[in-house]
């Protein structure tokens, strides 16, 4: 792309020249100049120019950052971008006016040629810039329209897995057990057991749309899904939550607390003699969800997909990842805790709004 950019420039630069040679060709006065050096010239200043495109082309697009302490240099920044093409421009200027004037072919002053030369160069070096700015900026959008299919890709999958596993026949088959046990003792536990699922079923239908969520609400449908899994599994699994209402405004995606619980309950024993200790703690802008590793002999099923997809999303919304760690006996997964600053998208196309169900 760069190199087709750099033949439409010296094209369209050294058409003028062109177009004097073949006149003066084809005039009654071309005897007057040297066409053979005048041709030589065209082809000189040809090849010149395009040397010159390309350059300035490659150079206007490439975002290198150079730390010298105390001096930063960065290529993404404009005004210093300005500064480097108008070093280019003195450099190439001093370098290549010597030879512009052999190569001219025409019977005019080396003032004359001089000037003309050094306006053609400018314009040259200001237009190259100009069009690497555009690259760049449909290079970059085209860049942000991928991350944007591919988070919306991985955020339906993950939607989907959250909805696989809430609604396939295993959890079903489990909930109505629990339910059904529940009934004989108590109808208060067993309807507790239905509005926290019927909370979590309505938060799950109710963020398909959206990408992110304040971390206030979803703790509130943590809490429900952590009713339902107390109610399943009683004092063998306990969750303790350290942090403070200062959070509470941070962002994060949909159904991430749901998927680390359910990925701590589905991989770890949980029984009265072995309780399964689940931590979620929020700190430095991360929120931190810990289990110790108590794993179970036999592997529960899965698709392995969830904590992948999690990851994604994160680097999609914010070009960070999760962090996994396994230290101490202690499975440790960190989430960053965002805020729309942090995001790379625009908020109008992916925070939409949604149907209450």
């Amino acid at each position: 792309m760069l190199l087709l950019c750099a033949m439409v420039i010296t094209l369209v630069l050294t058409l003028p020249r062109l177009v004097l040679v073949l006149y003066i060709r084809f005039s009654q006065d071309g005897a007057v100049y040297n066409l053979g050096n005048a041709g030589n010239g065209f082809v000189f200043k040809l090849v010149l120019t395009f040397l010159i495109a390309v350059l300035c082309l490659f150079i206007n697009t490439w975002r290198f950052r150079l730390i010298l302490n105390p001096f930063r240099f960065d290529m993404s920044r404009f005004y210093q971008r300005v500064i480097v093409n108008f070093a280019i421009f003195m450099v190439l200027r001093s370098a290549t006016i010597g030879f512009n004037r052999n190569a001219s072919g025409f019977a005019v002053t080396e003032k004359f040629q001089d000037f003309l030369f050094t306006i053609t160069l400018a314009f040259e070096v200001i237009v190259c810039m100009l069009v690497a700015e555009i690259y760049m900026l449909m290079k970059s959008n085209q860049e942000m329209n991928i991350r944007n299919k591919a988070l919306e890709k991985a955020t339906v999958e993950s939607t989907f897995e959250v909805l696989k596993n809430q609604v396939n026949p295993h959890f079903l088959f489990n909930s109505l057990n629990t339910i059904n046990a529940m009934i004989g003792s108590t109808n208060d536990a067993a309807r507790a057991f239905v509005s926290n699922m019927s909370d979590v079923y309505r938060y799950v239908l109710n963020s398909v749309n959206k990408n992110l969520v304040t971390l206030a609400e979803e703790m509130e449908v943590m809490s429900a899904y952590t009713g339902m899994l107390r109610q399943r599994h009683g004092a063998a699994l306990q969750v303790e939550i350290k942090m403070d209402e200062t959070f509470n405004d941070c962002l994060v995606p949909p159904m991430s607390l749901q998927i680390l619980l359910e990925n701590a309950v589905k991989h770890n024993i949980v029984s009265n003699r072995q309780p399964l200790i689940v931590t979620i703690e929020a700190k430095d802008n991360i929120l931190t969800v810990s289990n110790p590793l108590q794993e179970k002999k036999t592997k529960a099923p899965g698709t392995g997909t969830g904590l992948y997809n999690l990851n994604q999303r994160y680097w999609y919304l914010c070009k960070r990842g999760i962090e996994i760690s396994r230290q101490d006996s202690v499975f440790k997964v960190n989430l960053p805790l965002l805020t729309w600053k942090d995001v790379n998208f625009d908020t109008k196309i992916y925070q939409r709004g949604f149907q209450s169900v």
